[in-house]
């Protein structure tokens, strides 16, 4: 089953960069510094985001008061900055710093499971995330990032009632129906999965991860001329050819019928099972 990490690993970078920004919260009154970093980091900048981030948190005197906002939203900042910079380790460390430092904050342990997934971790990425639901059951973020780490291990069902709960908070959010789509191709039921993506495909607010998911959708299907189309409107050619590979040595897996093991019933549902407990 490594392949099929490997491409989750890389379908799902998008979720990872795409709605980053959605965890820092909005600029405070008393730390006005933080707007021209997130900023920053909107625009690209990755170095400057990370150097105001790290000046804010060593700096500001927002810091010096435990639970301040503004300071999470810093660690936020620089924790995702690092992240899309690649600098996992990074990444993680200061998610630990601030888990300890803002533990009733439910963004910390989503950062953290964010890095877990980059590390094809998906056990320990389920439990950071199951963390932040505790904390907040109806966390669309958490809720996508738990299903995407499901998905990873095979557990499609669950998968899909995470991304199903996800779009019930944030129904405007395409994401959380892309992935829900791409699951249900993985699943076996690529006709189903083609159809949601096409569909979000031509609308306005379709991502290239959109696309990409449509065109692994169709790879899965075996129609590699169209998972080529659609691959190469955002993609270099080895990209696509790099994608194409992992869907070719999932397809080709022995005894698997759409990544669900033959003869094997799909795992009991889990997604509110922090919800019965809170």
């Amino acid at each position: 089953m490594k392949c099929f990490k490997a491409l989750f690993t890389v379908s799902f970078l998008g979720f990872l960069s795409g709605c980053a920004t959605d965890f820092i919260s909005p600029p405070q009154e008393d730390c006005p510094d933080l707007a021209a970093a997130q900023m920053a980091r909107a625009r690209g900048d990755l170095p400057k985001a990370i150097s105001d981030f790290r000046n804010i948190i060593k700096e500001s005197a927002v810091c010096e008061v435990r639970g301040n906002p503004s300071c999470e939203a810093a660690y936020m900042g620089l924790g995702l900055s690092l992240l899309d910079a690649n600098a996992v380790q990074e990444a993680k460390q200061t998610f630990d710093k601030a888990i300890t430092m803002f533990p009733k904050f439910s963004s910390p342990y989503t950062g953290l499971g964010m890095v877990f997934l980059v590390m094809d971790q998906p056990e320990n990425a389920l439990e950071a995330f199951e963390k932040a639901l505790c904390l907040n059951p109806r966390c669309p973020k958490a809720l996508n990032g738990y299903g995407i780490a499901q998905d990873m291990l095979g557990n499609h069902m669950d998968a899909q009632a995470n991304y199903r709960a996800a779009m019930e908070v944030d129904p405007l959010a395409i994401s959380y129906e892309s992935n829900l789509a791409l699951s249900m191709a993985l699943a076996g039921n690529e006709s189903e999965g083609i159809r949601i993506l096409e569909r979000l495909s031509r609308s306005p607010n379709a991502t290239p991860r959109v696309r990409q998911n449509l065109s692994l959708a169709y790879g899965l299907a075996g129609d590699k001329a169209m998972a080529q189309k659609i691959g190469r409107v955002d993609l270099s050619d080895d990209m696509v050819t790099n994608n194409l590979s992992y869907i070719e040595a999932i397809r080709d897996a022995k005894d698997y019928v759409g990544i669900i093991p033959k003869n094997n019933t799909p795992p009991l549902d889990q997604t509110r099972k922090w919800q019965e407990r809170h």
